[in-house]
């Protein structure tokens, strides 16, 4: 639709899960603010440990892979949106790098590879909504380690959300380098506690001199786990020595919203 004689408001509506495009590839970045991010310490020193190549699925735009590429780590990236990997090639050409990377689901993946570790951050892993994908997707990344490899997998309970569903309200908001335009994303969440699945709309908004342009929404689930039941889960598809830890700091312990990092070994 035209919004005056020279401004133009596009509309894209998306329904998939794994849908990373759009304004949502674009501004993905611009959430995170600048480094060191919150879990960056804790993966290199992890990745670092371990030796050899390490993988991270879902690496996105490469908030994690392009800086441990710079500072020497080995990495490999692999990910669902070609939109994300493309950006992800642009920032590491930026600083001198070409990254490795694969445009894979990871409940699909298939490297001839194999690492030393694989890891998943932000709690990327929980966009796998089904059950049974959840589970091949762990056989997955069992099969792509090396004996004795490590996995490292972050996961979250949106306990904050029970409290606040079906209102729709501002979840970040950002201004885009490039143009000054100022970015909102309105979310909604109802959550199936029996089934631990939430549903989650969001809306993405562009504002130039007061005037929307542009607006994108995006619906998509997420399923959480609760710490024994993942563990299990880890176990019964071969996965021994596995451990949890509660966020990334002593004071992370005590806060029931902390990532849960779930470390297991092959």
């Amino acid at each position: 639709m035209v919004l005056g004689s020279k401004h133009q408001m596009d509309t894209i509506r998306t329904t998939s899960d794994w849908d990373y495009r759009g304004l949502v590839a674009e501004c993905y970045d611009l959430w995170f603010g600048d480094e060191p991010f919150w879990d960056q310490t804790f993966f290199q020193e992890r990745i670092r440990h371990n030796g050899g190549v390490a993988l991270e699925i879902a690496c996105g735009t490469g908030r994690l892979l392009v800086p441990f590429l710079r500072d020497g780590l080995a990495v490999e990236g692999v990910d669902a949106s070609e939109e994300m990997l493309a950006i992800c090639r642009t920032k590491a050409a930026q600083v001198g790098l070409t990254p490795t990377l694969y445009h894979q689901f990871m409940q699909d993946l298939d490297l001839a590879s194999r690492y030393h570790t694989v890891f998943i951050p932000a709690c990327s892993f929980q966009i796998v909504a089904e059950r049974d994908e959840a589970f091949t997707a762990l056989r997955r990344f069992y099969m792509q380690l090396a004996q004795g490899g490590e996995l490292l997998i972050t996961l979250m309970v949106p306990w904050r959300d029970f409290g606040a569903e079906r209102h729709w309200r501002l979840r970040r908001s950002a201004v885009r380098p490039s143009d000054g335009a100022t970015i909102l994303i309105h979310e909604a969440t109802v959550s199936e506690r029996v089934e631990q699945l939430q549903h989650i709309w969001m809306r993405y908004e562009v504002f130039k001199e007061g005037r929307l342009v542009q607006t994108q929404l995006r619906t998509h689930r997420l399923r959480w786990y609760h710490r024994h039941e993942f563990a299990m889960m880890l176990e019964s598809v071969g996965f021994r020595e596995v451990s949890v830890q509660c966020g990334y700091t002593a004071s992370d312990k005590a806060n029931p919203e902390a990532e849960w990092i779930f470390i297991a070994r092959r």
